[in-house]
């Protein structure tokens, strides 16, 4: 045998490629492109043409869930404090909601409905699999829909003041941020659509470095009060992720949308009760 003909074992090969060095500017423009995806994704804003979410780096842009959301928080937070003096809160608050579902592109309320249809009722799991994808949803995903939304304006238009402002601003990164961990600590229901793409690439940095700095911002713009929302939300999404995983053996991109508009309805209601015992 000749020095020629030995080949290195595959495994060696990608564990030293993994650690050859990367230049500075292709990890910037990763980076860069991962937050493109998550902004394209999350948001009406596109950058990237044609839109595509290259699996691998889709779960990747998780990272930036909770980033995105805070944007639309501050989106929403500048509407509220403009508007403040010029439009009642309970119309103030429509205008809130229905600014953050056209940023967001009704993704996470879409979410609802097809959870609803795919959650509730007692026939087999493939079929209620297949129904989450069958648009209408019906009697019962349009409920749902309405449900959340009439939930989220009435707790919205409890908030006059104190906690109104970290209620806008917050919430939707509560949302985002419940999304990657729904998305990490679950399987594919399917081994094919959005849910399946985000959670291939998503990994436990991606998850850490996202509750890290949920935490952090939540902590240092509310304390105390920002920790037992902290706590509440949690409880809630643990629940439904232990839900969908019985009921469907795993997840899909609906739920995982699903729980963010649950979570970030679940923080406007945690902040108004918070808000009445405090005040």
């Amino acid at each position: 045998m000749t020095p020629s003909s030995i080949r290195p074992h595959p495994r060696l090969c990608n564990a030293a490629a993994a650690f050859a060095p990367v230049p500075g500017r292709a990890i910037a423009a990763g980076v860069l492109r991962e937050f493109l995806i998550a902004l394209q994704f999350l948001t009406c804003v596109h950058f990237i043409r044609p839109p595509v979410l290259e699996p691998g780096r889709f779960g990747r842009s998780g990272v930036f869930f909770p980033l995105i959301g805070l944007l639309l928080g501050v989106a929403a937070w500048s509407v509220d404090s403009g508007l403040r003096l010029m439009l009642p809160v309970s119309l103030l608050s429509v205008v809130l909601v229905a600014l953050l579902a056209i940023l967001g592109r009704g993704l996470q309320l879409r979410g609802v409905a097809a959870s609803a249809v795919g959650l509730l009722g007692h026939k087999p799991r493939a079929v209620r699999l297949a129904a989450m994808q069958d648009r209408p949803w019906g009697v019962v995903g349009i409920a749902a829909l309405a449900a959340i939304l009439v939930l989220k304006v009435t707790a919205l238009a409890c908030l006059d003041t104190g906690y109104r402002g970290a209620a806008v601003l917050l919430s939707p990164m509560l949302g985002r941020w419940a999304c990657v961990v729904m998305a990490y600590s679950s399987r594919p229901a399917r081994n094919h659509g959005l849910g399946a793409a985000f959670m291939q690439g998503l990994g436990f940095r991606e998850f850490g470095t996202a509750s890290v700095i949920t935490l952090i911002l939540m902590l240092s713009l509310v304390e105390v009060g920002g920790l037992l929302v902290f706590l509440g939300l949690a409880g809630i999404m643990i629940g439904w992720i232990l839900y969908c995983n019985r009921r469907l053996d795993g997840v899909t991109g609906d739920v995982i949308g699903a729980l963010g508009e649950i979570v970030e309805t679940g923080a406007v209601c945690l902040f108004a009760v918070l808000e009445s015992v405090v005040g």
